[in-house]
């Protein structure tokens, strides 16, 4: 994947170094819970999921340049029905980080590389306003839910708001 750069942050790759700093934000509920995942419970389960990142090459490490901190997560995953001009998007973002424009900045940067991607797709976690309007803020559109989920944090089953972004040629 390629590394991109924007005025406060590097997305990059995830390195096996970066796994304290993801811990720091991916045990954070606040963080997790809204994202649609768990809290990570220890380090060992981190480095699972740092592993996996490492290894599928589909995600980007926001790194903050003021003092190289990864404080983030963006994803761009293959399309599940095989479109090969469509990409899943996902994010995260340390807690202590948000409120500043950080995400807002990362993904434009992220969708303005993604060449010959014409269609972004992301869900929600139901009632996630923040993220809500964070896509909305990029033009996506709320086209459906994903009926009937219950995640293991969940006390009972709920719809979750499915968005896409069409872009032109």
């Amino acid at each position: 994947m390629r590394t991109l750069e924007t005025e406060r942050l590097i997305l990059r790759d995830w390195r096996e170094n970066d796994l304290h700093d993801m811990y720091a934000f991916l045990s954070n509920p606040n963080v997790t819970i809204p994202d649609g995942s768990s809290p990570c419970q220890s380090l060992s389960e981190c480095k699972r999921v740092l592993d996996y990142l490492i290894e599928k090459k589909q995600n980007y490490a926001i790194e903050l340049k003021e003092n190289g901190k990864a404080i983030g997560n963006i994803s761009l995953n293959r399309d599940a029905k095989g479109n090969d001009f469509a990409r899943n998007l996902g994010y995260c973002l340390a807690e202590e980080y948000w409120h500043r424009g950080i995400m807002t900045e990362a993904l434009r940067a992220v969708i303005a590389e993604a060449k010959n991607i014409t269609k972004f797709l992301s869900a929600t976690q139901n009632n996630n306003a923040k993220s809500e309007h964070l896509l909305k803020k990029f033009g996506f559109r709320e086209v459906g839910a994903i009926r009937n989920v219950k995640r293991k944090f969940d006390a009972e089953y709920h719809d979750e708001p499915y968005y896409i972004l069409i872009l032109e040629d």
